[in-house]
């Protein structure tokens, strides 16, 4: 494959870093925000249709 001959060099890497670092504005937007596991669980499932509704029967 192509990809297999990538190099990636230090110039290379240290954009990918940069780039990948969030601004100061970001990572204070994210420390106020409350962990995933800190808050309240949603209920996510989906209401239960019918099996006509569905395309099951009928």
């Amino acid at each position: 494959m192509a990809l297999q001959s990538l190099q990636i060099t230090a110039i290379t890497a240290m954009r990918a870093r940069d780039v990948s670092r969030p601004t100061a504005e970001q990572q204070e937007a994210a420390d106020r925000r409350p962990l995933r596991d800190e808050m309240p669980r949603r209920d996510t499932r989906k209401p239960s249709l019918p099996p006509r509704e569905l395309g099951q029967g009928g």
